[in-house]
């Protein structure tokens, strides 16, 4: 077999250097060797990389969902107020008929009416529920909820969409604002473009609570079949009317800011918390080492005493003349009587335990951008059961997608 140039290279070099061929394997072996060498740092290199973009990954994770908990802190009261005087209503119902047909009287008469489909009284599988927390003047939401109740399952998820949730008006809306010459909002020069919380003052009176559920449906792609709207002080007046809620205060909690009237005074140790101790507990952040992540773990505490407690027929009955005072007075709801009456039977079947809130996804600064398509997977897991797809990693294989926003259940 003739040589190629190299062979006869080596072979010439090997005739006048004798060590020259043990040199050369020598050297080749080593080549080879620094080459695997290489070729498992690169190996380990990336796999570091990969760890890193996934630890970064999961503390951006993190960071949202601590400013999604923070925004619904005052979500998981309203729920409370909402529950509470839903099922004072419910069971109260039959018996006190009239005074509820004026309190149903003091809902709205909207002459604006999306296109979306109208539900009926008829039971469905699922039912869903704006619950709107005004602030003082009642022109703004700052709390946005959707109450989802599932009725063969008994299951209730609550969607919370944060007060600054940059929303954009449905053509039908900026229309009828027009057609009525009133004010059409264009912030950052959008047109219709505003927050979620200020959607309520624009639509002007009598069309509030009917704009906000039209908004709701909008972004969240849902139909929604009542409304309840709560004035946020009917927390306190509910702690009040069932004697105070029993729970056990960690430490010391003092604090006082004159300039928002808000003093915090509360010794440690279990005792009944009123209305008013009870609002200091939930508010109080600023003496905890750990900050707002232990005023959110206080405040789920609490919530939970506060359902086991509050949330029972037993409770409901005793002191059932003020809850229905305090619904009269700080609550309006377009849900037809019939229609309360027919989903009273659900109420005790409910297990507090098993309640889910969740906040949309999105990045939040002066304004909450909502993603969109993660709030679809997040609607279409909660709301009908649809599991949310895989995800492709970098390195090709397939994992499950991890939940989009925080998940507290109870």
């Amino acid at each position: 077999m003739k040589e190629n140039r190299t062979d006869q290279r080596h072979r010439r070099r090997a005739q006048v250097h004798p060590d020259y061929e043990r040199e050369r394997k020598y050297a080749e072996k080593m080549r080879r060797r620094q080459q695997e060498y290489s070729r498992q740092e690169w190996i380990e290199q990336e796999r570091y990389a990969q760890q890193h973009r996934l630890g970064t990954r999961m503390q951006r994770n993190r960071i949202k969902q601590m400013e999604m908990r923070r925004k619904r802190r005052r979500g998981e009261i309203l729920l409370c107020v909402a529950l509470v005087l839903i099922l004072a209503a419910t069971f109260a119902a039959a018996k006190i008929y009239t005074k509820l047909d004026l309190w149903q009287q003091k809902a709205e008469k909207p002459d604006f009416v999306a296109t979306a489909a109208q539900s009926s009284e008829v039971e469905d599988e699922i039912l869903n529920i704006a619950i709107f927390g005004t602030d003082g003047d009642g022109f703004r939401t700052d709390v946005n909820i959707v109450a989802s109740f599932h009725v063969k399952t008994k299951e209730l998820h609550l969607i919370s969409v944060p007060r600054d949730t940059r929303v954009t008006m449905t053509d039908e809306m900026i229309s009828y604002l027009e057609k009525n010459g009133k004010y059409v909002p264009d912030k950052t020069g959008v047109y219709g473009q505003c927050k979620m919380t200020e959607v309520h003052a624009y639509a002007g009176e009598g069309n509030r609570c009917a704009f906000s559920v039209a908004m709701l449906e909008e972004i969240l792609g849902i139909d929604i079949d009542y409304y309840v709207k709560i004035n946020l002080d009917a927390f306190k007046e509910i702690v009040d009317a069932v004697g105070g809620v029993t729970f056990n205060v960690e430490e010391r909690l003092y604090y006082s800011d004159p300039a928002q009237g808000l003093y915090i005074d509360l010794y440690p140790g279990e005792q009944v918390l009123h209305g008013d101790e009870a609002e200091m507990l939930v508010r109080f952040r600023s003496g905890y080492a750990q900050g707002d992540l232990k005023r959110i773990q206080v405040q789920q505490d609490f919530m939970k005493a506060f359902i086991e407690q509050v949330c029972s027929t037993k409770s409901i009955l005793d002191n059932l003349d003020s809850l229905i005072r305090i619904g009269l007075e700080k609550t309006e709801t377009n849900m037809p009587l019939s229609t309360a009456l027919q989903y009273a039977k659900y109420v005790t079947q409910i297990d507090p335990a098993t309640v889910t809130t969740d906040t949309i996804p999105g990045e939040g600064g002066s304004y909450f951008d909502m993603d969109e398509e993660a709030t679809k997977e997040l609607i279409d897991y909660r709301i009908y059961d649809i599991e949310p797809p895989a995800d492709e990693t970098e390195d090709g294989a397939l994992t499950e997608t991890t939940d989009m926003t925080e998940t507290t259940n109870g």
